[in-house]
């Protein structure tokens, strides 16, 4: 079981959630072992036989995110999200704008890949990426790209969101829930400028990212959704 399996069943268990969705599956590592009763994934290119495993409650959409959210009921809502498609700024906002009205207020949202390895992972495009790392001759790395910007537009856009991003224990995430009394002044408050940030701007203001343990940022959401 992989990090983010192990994180989404830690919060399922203790909040009782009962329906998933997954953005970008690929090979199923994470869905395969999510256990939460109803699943749903949505990915334009599966990477094996989702038929091995769908069933009346673990439903498979090989599409995009804007199209599957172009048809798919706002009701009933999900109660656990894991948004792993592109690794662009934009694509990832208009993920999350959807889920947030396909979710109530004890729901969980994780952001995958929101934290960049190094300057050439926050590329946009990931083709582009890879190739300029291996002409500097550049450690190799994974490729992120810029999602690491929508924790500054959560962070100074969304003052009933609370969020923490686990920085170690494994793959870095981003927890995001609703949350009463979160008190935060903007760091930018400008979304243009938030879009034109670079990766040296995001070292200058970590601190936006809200770092956090595994177990305390999953404590801190549990707690916070427990007390609405």
């Amino acid at each position: 079981m992989n990090n983010t399996a192990r994180r989404v069943n830690a919060l399922a268990k203790q909040l009782g959630s009962r329906r998933y969705l997954e953005i970008g599956v690929l090979h199923g590592n994470t869905f395969r072992d999510v256990e939460i009763p109803e699943r749903t994934a949505v990915d334009p290119g599966f990477g094996f036989d989702t038929s091995e495993l769908a069933n009346e409650v673990t439903r498979f959409f090989k599409q995009t995110s804007d199209d599957f959210f172009a048809e798919a009921p706002i009701f009933p809502p999900y109660d656990l999200v894991l948004i792993d498609g592109m690794h662009t700024f934009e694509q990832v906002v208009r993920d999350l704008s959807n889920v947030l009205v396909r979710t109530h207020q004890r729901s969980v949202i994780i952001l995958d890949d929101t934290v960049p390895d190094d300057v050439y992972s926050t590329v946009k495009d990931g083709l582009a990426s890879y190739r300029h790392r291996k002409t500097d001759s550049a450690p190799a790395r994974g490729w992120q790209g810029d999602v690491y910007k929508t924790l500054f537009y959560i962070h100074d856009f969304f003052p009933s969101l609370n969020y923490r991003t686990i920085v170690r224990d494994g793959n870095p995430q981003t927890l995001v829930w609703r949350a009463n009394g979160v008190h935060r002044s903007p760091v930018f408050d400008n979304l243009e400028r938030i879009s034109r940030l670079d990766y040296f701007e995001l070292q200058d203001n970590l601190a936006v990212l809200q770092p956090a343990t595994e177990a305390e940022a999953i404590a801190l959401c549990v707690a916070e959704i427990q007390a609405l």
